[in-house]
């Protein structure tokens, strides 16, 4: 990103270069030193010349920084600092002593496995978890009356649960616990967290556990604990209890009804089942609705961690002895300091004084003199800009957490795995998803560009720029949108619509006064639809809402894609694979479907690399440039892009219609681009077929 993006120009004092510096001076010769005609190169009058030209042009460069230095240091006075790291979240499920019921502690550290070049990466729980002696070994949704009463096995999905119960239905997601454990448990917990806000109406969610028979319809209810999901509208713990005197069945599968044609399990392994209940209720007089849950992950044993750690495992880290100097700064050993969600993101921070804590300035809740500076990247802790300076041979101690990772701490799953403190009872630990959300600190060159917008916003939300640039401030948030209300321009099909109803196309509905923002999370190459979790569209909100205005109803979106299939006629020249400068015709066509994956990728890729905005077209002169080979490998014969006819977010209940599901109809066949809506963002679609010759 470039700094000179969103503010003027800084004047350049002197544009003049080392040829200008010797041209000037060379004819002043002829005024001052009439005899000297000798002006070659070679001679060492003219070396000299070029020599000081050198000189000055380093005290011009210099000189042109001055404008820069000036601007770095204005912001430092306003306090605009740079965004400090954003930790990467994970789970990690613990695996507990056969026969044994494990606690670990809130805080516990476990890292990744480091070498000699490399530290391991620290990741710390975030929530306290009891550990039973027993794994995840199937999940089974089961559907029961009024429709058909079906098992299936969804054991081997990872990318969520779909849960759409119809009226008056009930479903159940269960999770086999095995091996089925003898010890007596009177608790279970459970990580459990929404893939997104539901698009139907909301359905009751309770807890059952496998007793009383294997019909899950007759199961008795789990009194709930700790629900920090806040019933399922986010991710988080949820700890379940067994009635007084209960006695938790093992029950086998085998006897459920799974569909004809499907894989039934082996009879003969019975295991203890939890069971997530969702039942479809509404009252007299409601119309008949679905409803709607998508669960991304429900996984026992399990908590969520981030690398962010508590720096001296919460012990006081002592920062040095206060002087005489009226402006004292105090550096943190750690860095940078952990930038939290939410309208208090340093509230973790303690700075005291002879165990007297000063308030941060930034976070200051009433009006004292005992305030101090913190910049989060530097790790800085500066007295006497804001407020007063300590007692002189006062302590400075400070208790934080910092980031210990940024982007490195976005690990692959199965590799978190080394408790670096011992937990009676545990036995093993991993991550079964991978580390995502991590980032690193903010160039100065993006603070320098975002500084202007920060002044001109003024923390309040009016237009759509800065309901974008505030949902860019939180952390994990790359690219958002801020869609304008907008009206249907003609009547519909069929009177579907009429000329200024407002729009409502892909569950938008643009009327006047709606505030409709789309946000799209980085998550790394390897996710090729990035969708934020609820909990980072919570806090989006939780930012948002105290400055929008009174009358603005605002709603968070998730992204909503279109992906695109790509086909291409590669050549690659047949001397180019004798020279070794190509492994040969199918390797290079797996190379051009990785540029073209990566080109396509909603965050990283895109003509400059940057990703994709909302709204911005596919145009084929872009992608060539982007994907086509080295000039000595090969070339592109051919290359075409199609959408694919029905986009991901259009939920079920209605067959795709090309006429009104869209505000202009999808092509049906390939070509050389692919327009957008101004709601719909790029994506690859996984299909890209490549032909090929060597010639």
């Amino acid at each position: 990103m470039s700094a000179e993006r969103g503010r003027p120009l800084p004047p350049n004092l002197d544009d003049r270069r080392w040829s200008d510096l010797v041209a000037e001076a060379t004819e002043l010769i002829g005024h001052y030193a009439p005899q000297w005609t000798d002006r070659s190169p070679g001679d060492p009058g003219i070396a000299l010349v070029e020599l000081f030209a050198w000189l000055v042009e380093g005290l011009i460069y210099r000189l042109n920084q001055v404008p820069e230095k000036n601007y770095v240091a204005f912001l430092n006075l306003l306090g605009v600092t740079r965004l400090p790291a954003v930790p990467a979240r994970t789970l990690l499920t613990f695996t507990a002593q056969t026969g044994q019921i494990a606690t670990v502690p809130r805080g516990t550290q476990v890292q990744t496995t480091g070498s000699e070049s490399q530290a391991p990466v620290v990741f710390q729980t975030e929530a306290e978890l009891l550990a039973l002696p027993a794994g995840l070994s199937m999940i089974v949704r089961y559907d029961a009356p009024p429709t058909p009463v079906t098992a299936t096995d969804v054991t081997g999905v990872t990318n969520g649960f779909p849960l759409r119960i119809p009226d008056g239905g009930t479903s159940f997601l269960l999770l086999g616990l095995d091996p089925a454990f003898t010890q007596p448990a009177d608790r279970v917990e459970l990580y459990a967290e929404p893939d997104q806000a539901a698009t139907g109406e909301p359905a009751t969610v309770s807890w059952v556990f496998s007793a009383n028979g294997p019909n899950p319809a007759n199961w008795p209810a789990l009194a709930v604990e700790r629900d920090t999901t806040h019933g399922l509208t986010q991710g988080g713990q949820v700890r379940l209890k067994l009635p007084a005197g209960a006695q938790w069945a093992a029950v086998d599968p085998a006897g459920w009804p799974f569909p004809a044609g499907t894989p039934a399990p082996q009879p003969g392994r019975p295991r203890r089942w939890v069971g997530l209940k969702l039942t479809n209720e509404r009252e007299t007089g409601d119309p008949v609705r679905d409803a709607l849950v998508e669960i991304r992950h429900l996984l026992p044993n399990t908590v969520a961690a981030t690398s962010a750690t508590v720096a001296g495992r919460g012990a006081p880290e002592v920062l040095g002895t206060a002087g005489r100097a009226p402006r004292q700064v105090f550096q943190l050993r750690n860095r940078p300091v952990y930038r939290q969600p939410g309208p208090a993101p340093f509230d973790h921070v303690e700075i005291m004084v002879d165990d007297l804590i000063w308030l941060l300035a930034e976070e200051r809740s009433e009006f004292t003199d005992q305030l101090v500076r913190l910049d989060p990247v530097t790790g800085e802790v500066i007295f006497g800009e804001v407020g007063a300076t300590p007692p002189t041979g006062a302590t400075i101690s400070a208790v934080y957490r910092y980031v210990g990772a940024g982007a490195f701490g976005n690990v692959l799953p199965g590799t978190v795995t080394t408790l670096a403190d011992g937990v009676p009872g545990v036995i093993a630990v991993t991550n079964p998803v991978p580390g995502s959300g991590g980032t690193d600190e903010e160039p100065i060159e993006e603070t320098k560009s975002r500084a202007p917008q920060l002044l001109r916003a003024r923390d309040r939300a009016i237009t759509a720029e800065d309901y974008e640039f505030l949902a860019r401030q939180v952390p994990g948030v790359r690219i958002a949108r801020c869609l304008a209300p907008r009206t249907q321009e003609k009547d519909g099909p069929a009177g579907r619509w009429l000329k200024g109803d407002p729009w409502t196309f892909a569950a938008i509905s643009r009327a006047p006064g709606h505030v409709n923002l789309i946000v799209v999370p980085d998550l790394g190459l390897a996710e090729p639809q990035p969708t934020p979790s609820v909990a980072l569209v919570q806090e989006v909100l939780a930012a948002l809402d105290p400055r929008r205005e009174v009358t603005a109803l605002l709603q968070v979106h998730l992204p909503r894609y279109l992906p695109v299939e790509v086909t291409a006629d590669l050549r690659v020249f047949r001397r180019a694979v004798d020279m070794q400068l190509a492994a040969g015709l199918e390797a290079e066509k797996e190379r051009l479907r990785e540029r073209v994956a990566r080109f396509l990728h909603p965050v990283r890729g895109g003509p400059a690399g940057l990703g994709w905005q909302v709204g911005q077209s596919l145009y084929l002169p872009d992608m060539y440039q982007a994907v086509q080979p080295a000039n000595e490998i090969g070339y592109l014969a051919g290359l075409q892009l199609r959408p694919v006819q029905v986009p991901p977010y259009h939920q079920g209940g209605e067959a795709w219609n090309n006429d009104v599901h869209r505000p202009f109809r999808l092509p049906d066949a390939l070509g050389p681009h692919v327009r957008v809506t101004d709601y719909e963002l790029i994506c690859f679609s996984g299909v890209c077929e490549i032909a090929g010759a060597e010639e």
